[in-house]
């Protein structure tokens, strides 16, 4: 092959790389978002639930 053309191949193909790797991280900051906010949703259902339930008056 042609040496220019091996290194514009050899270039895209790093930047390639370098995409998929900020694709990588940005799908894992919104799975990390989505946890995040399913425990808020837990924490809140589990407080509301308590706060419906009020106190243990059984003592």
């Amino acid at each position: 092959m042609v040496p220019s053309i091996e290194k514009e191949i050899k270039a895209k193909e790093h930047t390639i790389k370098t995409i998929s790797g900020i694709f990588d991280a940005i799908e894992q900051a919104a799975r990390s978002e989505e946890h995040a906010q399913q425990r808020q949703q837990i924490r809140s259902t589990t407080i509301n639930r308590s706060k419906k339930q009020g106190p243990d008056l059984s003592r």
